[in-house]
This record gives C-alpha cells, sequence and structure tokens, in this order.
C-alpha cells in the first residue's frame, strides 16, 4: 500500500492470513489470523450451513442453533412448528436435495437482534421421488444469547 507520509510516498507491506474452508464446491473464508468474523461474517457463514446440514438431512445443527423460543414458518406448506416440531420434521423427511445455492444475502443487525434474507435455490426430489426446482425468498431472525447467533425465527415465500 503506498500512502502519503510527510508530504512523500511511502510505501508499505501488510500480510494477511486467511482461514478457507471447502463447501458445497467452493471455498470461503471463515476467519482472518487475529481478526475474527464480524458478525454478518458469522451469520453468513451459518446460512451456509445450514444449507450444508439440510443436504445432509443433519437435524443437528437445527438442535444447536435454533433457539428454545424458535418459530418455523415452512415455505412448502405455510405451517408454523416449533424447535421440537422442526428437529422432528427434519429427522423424518424423506426428501432428497441435490443442491441449495444461496444468492442476494442482506445482512442486517442491531444489538443483539439480526435479520437475514436471501433467496435459496432448492433442487432435488421429494418423498414421492418428484422433482424440486424451486426458489425461496427467505427471512431469518436471529438473537444473540450467551455470546452466541441463534436461529430466532425464519420464515419463506416460493418465487413463482
Amino acid at each position: 500500500m503506498t500512502t502519503l507520509v510527510d508530504g512523500k510516498d511511502q510505501t508499505f507491506y501488510n500480510r494477511s492470513v486467511h482461514f478457507l474452508e471447502r463447501s458445497n464446491g467452493r471455498w470461503q473464508v471463515v476467519a482472518n489470523a487475529g481478526h475474527p468474523l464480524d458478525d454478518a461474517g458469522v451469520l453468513a457463514y451459518m446460512e451456509r450451513a445450514w444449507n450444508d446440514a439440510s443436504l445432509k438431512n443433519d437435524p443437528s445443527w437445527t438442535e444447536r442453533n435454533y433457539a428454545f423460543d424458535a418459530s418455523d414458518v415452512s415455505s412448502r406448506t405455510g405451517g408454523i412448528m416449533t424447535k421440537a416440531q422442526a428437529v422432528a420434521d427434519a429427522r423424518s423427511s424423506t426428501t432428497v436435495l441435490q443442491s441449495l445455492d444461496l444468492s442476494d444475502l442482506n445482512i442486517r443487525t442491531e444489538g443483539n437482534t439480526a435479520i437475514v434474507t436471501g433467496i435459496n435455490r432448492v433442487t432435488g426430489r421429494d418423498a414421492q421421488g418428484k422433482s424440486i426446482d424451486r426458489r425461496v425468498r427467505f427471512t431469518d431472525v436471529f438473537v444473540k444469547r450467551d455470546g452466541r447467533w441463534q436461529v430466532w425465527a425464519t420464515q419463506g415465500t416460493t418465487i413463482q
């Protein structure tokens, strides 16, 4: 980097170490040496980890990351579920997902509350073997409790 010091150009060199993780065939930065992710970075990482867990039909992500008083509004049925119901739904799901791709992420934080909006493109096969290819616009509300972000509410709307 070149900057002016006492009216003269001075060149400074900085080193940065990034920690990367490969997820869904993409490399993503998960931390910088000496600089932890900010809240927006953590929330973006959580959204991607949520998709990874959904692809694997892994309900443990929901168990760990949903707040005890979370609510989940289904983009498929419009029904509302508690945390316990969302975990049970994830456990019993026979849907086979092939891909979940996030786009248009917008992350806003205010104190211990955050809102994440975006679009998730879902492909796979439903319980009857029928092909799925839909886009879902979602709003996820997170609350920071005991120093960590938790899903407080989630709602999805299928885009026609």
